[in-house]
């Protein structure tokens, strides 16, 4: 594929800033290490632009639509975690954001301007710390638990179409954890089910086969407590109608969440695969 070079899906955990994590960084190697891997090969592709979603931990400014950030600038810290000092600072690629909003109107969705300064969700702050590369322009979008999961899909699509109608190289990160149930003591308590879910997930990532995540039961996933499956679901979207390589380079849970790392390649259409 020409322009979108690279998808990864990572987690947000805070504690995976050096600056916040300290000696707890010990407890997630693998996370670590596969993240400094991806962040090693973004910089090799050396995109214009990262493109992000993520779940809104804060807020939500509407619910029949994906709120993407405008103006001229992105910045925040992680100060709500103690670092202050963590900070990151990107220019909002607007021409992108225009681009991705023209195709995705003919798929019945909508972007929605947020023109709020600042930012303060580590949900978007923790992925583009450790991974984005200070000269690229920004394209910050929120995942909506309003809209379903199809919906991101087609996001996904009109991502990849506005990379293309602008020319824009582009790397799209998806922002996302697993379920936060998998032991005693886990942020959102304990339930079986969310190692269940967690397996699913990393299956289906590392296989590529992105069609079975909507025939997830349901019930599962309200189980697992999970706020990932809207983002790979708009993986899903980037990669569809072309071949790709998708490989899961982490997966680790012991903080209660699972955390997974994971790169997809887009490579060539594949004709027998149309883009619906």
């Amino acid at each position: 594929m020409g322009y979108l070079k690279l998808c990864c899906v990572v987690p947000h955990a805070p504690i995976l800033v050096p600056e916040v994590g300290g000696r707890e960084l010990g407890k997630v190697d693998s996370t670590v290490r596969a993240m400094d891997a991806l962040a090693t090969r973004i910089r090799e592709v050396g995109p214009e632009t990262v493109v992000i979603v993520s779940p809104p931990h804060l807020s939500l400014r509407q619910t029949e639509g994906f709120d993407v950030k405008t103006g001229e600038e992105s910045e925040g810290s992680l100060s709500r975690f103690g670092a202050p000092q963590v900070s990151v600072k990107l220019t909002v690629d607007d021409e992108l954001v225009e681009a991705i909003a023209q195709a995705a109107g003919p798929r019945g969705i909508s972007l929605v301007a947020d023109e709020s300064t600042g930012e303060q969700d580590w949900g978007v702050l923790v992925p583009l710390r450790l991974l984005a590369p200070e000269s690229c322009r920004l394209v910050s979008i929120r995942v909506s638990p309003y809209l379903p999961y199809r919906d991101h899909y087609y996001l996904g699509i009109a991502i990849r179409e506005g990379l293309e109608k602008v020319a824009r190289s582009a790397v799209f990160i998806a922002s996302g954890d697993l379920s936060h149930r998998l032991t005693r003591g886990a942020p959102s308590g304990y339930n079986p089910r969310g190692k269940e879910f967690d397996a699913a997930i990393v299956d289906i990532t590392g296989t590529g086969e992105f069609d079975r995540l909507f025939e997830i039961d349901p019930g599962l996933i309200e189980a697992a407590g999970e706020d990932c499956l809207w983002s790979v679901a708009t993986v899903a979207g980037t990669v569809d109608g072309y071949r790709f390589d998708s490989e899961v380079l982490s997966y680790e849970g012991p903080f209660g969440v699972g955390y997974m790392v994971a790169r997809v390649l887009p490579r060539e259409p594949d004709p027998k695969c149309p883009v619906p």
